[in-house]
Order: structure tokens, then sequence, then C-alpha cells
């Protein structure tokens, strides 16, 4: 044996009892096991009940003694009638409808509103009900409580009926409320730290659940499948809006990239996918506050933009092109982001919220592209070769088809002025003759205000033009006068009552920030 060989072997040897040393000093991690839903989902839905439909929404204020019998006073019901409203938000054709509540001289209402498949309603500003077509839900305002919201009892018939009524207790005592501190939301280790503490207090819940509920004691299988759907969503929605906060430090640090956070950040989904985002439960339980925090955050990827389509007709020298730039079509993009999905965060590529989040997507583009029809039809057949569910496929195909009707085809309709219709005519007939930018704002909106800022130089490059800049707001001008002044905000400043500001929020159908020109063009 030579030398060289005698010293490796020697080496071999000194360094074989640390190496082994090493080894006994490595403390084996304990896998923790992820609890899964036990008895869920415990009853079934018939496809007719997934259909759309009418709810019966009806309530009446409880007076003071003293009031009782009496007719409430016209000047008070000009002031509450439009405060209170009932919003319908249809997460999988990302589309909002708003229903004014308006009390009668006796203290009641009463109002028809249509719900596209089962799902909880806002009902602004009192909280939650959840509206299934055919059930009829009660609102009891007692006006003899310290606050709006102590004074509010909700109660029904039917599935509705009781959702609403159990929702509340279920709300105080299990909905995640707490958030990272001032000093963690500048930290990503900490938001990460903070996320495992949530999702420990997530699994802890499930736990609880299998052991039995006592706020679901008396509720039906399928009340009970919605309310615990809908907890666990709110908890997701919760730990989706700490990785909001890490975007804005990730584009500042160098040490992790945005994507490998996001992995990290989002690996808890899958092992608890059949229950948090793969489970159909969630088409009449979940929100639109969760699906759009899914869009938006654990399944990003679906946002990741490829405009080309391939046109209707063939055309050889579009093919050719095609050929040499190799580009990616939307087909091929939507294959990518499922694969993607699959590959970082082991998401099944038919993961029901997926396919839901590709619909809302779509949805959404079509805003955007209104008049360009080839592109959104093609688009719409993109997305929907990856929609499996049959639910989805149907709401999909009924919510394209409201599209081509509302926007393809012009109908002539005669429709009667509305309220809301009677207020903004009031607000721009002093500027007729002008072209309008009317900008819908709050002082408590922080986009709103940076809007404004940003459009001081467009309304001094036109002060001398026939254009007025409009800003309705419903918030009083002492209120508004600490950022208007300060900041030179120039232009036409309207101030509304909360009553008018929720007529035109329903005549527009906006519930964020809403700039229209005068002239058609509509920027949200």
């Amino acid at each position: 044996m030579n030398k060289k060989n005698t010293l490796i072997i020697l080496l071999a040897l000194l360094i074989a009892p640390t190496c082994m040393a090493a080894k006994k000093k490595v403390k084996k991690v304990e896998k923790v096991e992820v609890p899964q839903l036990l008895n869920y989902p415990s009853a079934e839905i018939s496809e007719y009940r997934l259909h759309g439909g009418n709810v019966v929404i009806q309530g009446h204020l409880e007076l003071p003694d003293e009031a009782k019998g009496e007719k409430i006073p016209q000047e008070v019901l000009d002031k509450i009638n439009g405060y209170f409203s009932v919003v319908v938000r249809n997460y999988i054709v990302d589309k909002e409808e708003q229903s004014l509540i308006e009390f009668k001289d006796d203290g009641t209402f009463s109002l028809n509103v249509y719900v596209p498949y089962p799902m909880p309603l806002l009902v602004y500003p009192l909280g939650m009900a959840y509206g299934c077509p055919g059930d009829t839900i009660n609102i009891t305002l007692d006006m003899k409580k310290p606050s709006l919201q102590e004074g509010v009892t909700f109660d029904g018939t039917g599935l509705g009926g009781e959702v609403s009524r159990t929702f509340q207790q279920m709300w105080e005592k299990y909905h995640l409320t707490s958030r990272p501190s001032d000093e963690a939301e500048n930290n990503l280790d900490s938001l990460m730290m903070w996320k495992d503490r949530q999702v420990a207090e997530m699994d802890e819940l499930v736990r609880k659940m299998n052991d039995g509920l006592p706020e679901l004691a008396d509720c039906s299988p399928l009340a009970s499948d919605i309310l615990r759907t809908f907890i666990l969503g709110e908890y997701m929605s919760n730990i989706c809006g700490t990785f909001m906060m890490a975007e804005d430090l990730l584009d500042n640090d160098n040490t992790i990239s945005r994507d490998d956070y996001w992995q990290q950040f989002f690996s808890f989904v899958a092992p608890r996918e059949k229950y948090l985002t793969d489970n159909p439960l969630l088409l009449i339980a979940g929100d639109w506050s969760f699906f759009n925090r899914m869009q938006f955050q654990v399944f990003r990827p679906t946002k990741y933009r490829v405009l080309n389509y391939i046109p209707f007709d063939y055309d050889p020298k579009k093919a050719e092109h095609m050929a040499e730039v190799q580009e990616v079509f939307r087909r091929e993009n939507r294959k990518y982001t499922l694969d993607l999905l699959q590959e970082k965060l082991h998401i099944s590529p038919t993961d029901f919220s997926v396919q839901v989040v590709m619909l809302l997507d779509f949805f959404g583009d079509t805003r955007w592209n209104k008049g360009q029809y080839d592109v959104i039809a093609d688009d719409f057949a993109c997305t929907m070769n990856f929609v499996s569910h049959p639910e989805l496929i149907r709401q999909g195909v009924l919510g394209f088809r409201e599209f081509i009707k509302e926007n393809e085809i012009k109908v002539a309709e005669d429709k009667p002025l509305t309220k809301g219709d009677s207020i903004f005519q009031r607000i721009i007939e002093p500027y007729k003759g002008n072209v309008l930018y009317v900008d819908f704002w709050e002082m408590s909106c922080g986009p709103c205000r940076a809007g404004m800022l940003a459009m001081r130089d467009e309304v001094k490059a036109n002060k001398d033009r026939p254009v007025k800049y409009l800003y309705v707001t419903d918030d009083t001008p002492e209120e508004c006068k600490s950022f208007l002044e300060p900041n030179n905000i120039q232009g036409e400043h309207i101030h509304i009552t909360r009553s008018e500001w929720a007529y035109l929020k329903q005549k527009f159908n906006f519930s964020a920030i809403l700039s229209i020109n005068r002239a058609g063009c509509v920027k949200t």
C-alpha cells in the first residue's frame, strides 16, 4: 500500500468517529400530525339547491317602550334610509350587487334579494347573514342597546335562518382577530413565525371541531358544515393578509426571493387542502374575501399575464410569426400556472379553489377587454378547459351568457329613474357643457387621497378648459379640511349625506374607489 492510500485510510478513521458522534447529536425532529376534519362533509346538498333564487330579508326596529306605536318621523327616515344595505358578492363571476334597505314609518323593512347560489351576505353595517333561495332572514335592531352591533339579532327560516342565527356566536368565539405586532410587521422572519402560530391555532380549532363545538350541537348537518367551512376560511383569509404585509418588505430584501418566501409561507396549505381549498363546500360557505385572498396571495401565479390569443381564422403569416417568436398563449399559460402550483405548493391541478380563482380571473378581465369579443371568447374557452367541477362549469357558462347579454347584444330598455339617478343629476346639473371627472372618495381611503394628489397637475393644467373635476364625499367639510387645504386639492368639492352616498353606491355599483369620466370612461 502506497503512502497516499495509507494517508487516506488514516484520515478516514480519524474522521469517522467524529461523524458518528455528530450524528448522535442531531435531534430527531418530530413530525407534527396535521389534523383532518372528521365526519366532514356530514351532509349532501341537492343539485337543485345549488341554483339561484330570491331570499326575503325583512326586519324591524325594536323601539323603547315610550316610543312603541309611534310612527318614525320622515326626517329620521331620510337619514337612515339608504344607510343600510345588503351586498351580494358573486365571487365566481366577480360581480357585486347592492340592495338598499328602506324602513317604513312603522320601523319595518322587507326586500327580495337574488342570490346566484346559497352564500354569505353582507348586511352593511350590521354583519353577516346567510342567503339560501326560498328562505327568509329576519333582522331585529334593538334601539335600547348602547350600540348598533350589540342590538342586532339575525334569525329566519330554513337553512338561511339557521346559519344566520348561529353565525354570530361562532364569530365571537372562534374568529381569528389577532394580528402581528407593529415590530413584527417590519420583519420577514417575524411574520413567518406569526403565520406558524396562527396555523397551529387553526389546527387546534380543527381538533375542537372534531370533538364537537357546543354552538353546533343543535345545527343540522349541512348548517354545521357551512359554519365550520366559513370559520376555517376566515382563518385562511387572515393568514393571507400577513403575506400582503410581507410583499412590501420583500421589495427591499435581498436575502430571499419573493417566490421562495411565497413557497415557504404557504407550504402549510397542501396538507390541509381537503378542507381549506380543494373543498366544494366552499361554493356555498366561502365568501368574496376568501377567494380574493386566494386569487392574489396563495394562487398568485394565476395572475401572471399573457395577453396573446389565437385568432379565430387561420392566417399563414400570423402562424409563421408565432412560430418565430415562440409566443405563449392563454391555454399554455393556464397549464403553466397549474404546474407551478403543483410543483411549488403541491396543490392538486383539479383543486376546487384554483378553478374558482381561474373563473374569477377571467371574469375580472372582461371589464378591461370590453368590445374585444374575440379575445374574451378565446380566454373563456381556454379557462373552461381547466374547470372540471360540474357546478363551476354551470356557473361559468351562465356568467358568460349574462356578460354577452349585457355587453354584446345591445338591447334598448326603458328603465325608470332611480333615487341614485336623481341625486347624481342634481350633483352634475351646475356643470352642464363641461367634460366631468367625478371622483367618489372618503378620508378613510388611503388610495383615494393618493389618487387626488396624483391628479393635482392635471387639474391645474385644465383649469382654463371646459373640464371640471368633481370630488364627491360623504365626509363633512370639517373632516376633509386637514387633507384638502395643506395639499392644495383644487376642483369642485361636493359633500353629501350618508344616505345619498348609499344611493350613489347602488347606482354605480361600487364599494371601493371609483372615478367616472363624464365622457363615458370608467376607472376603478
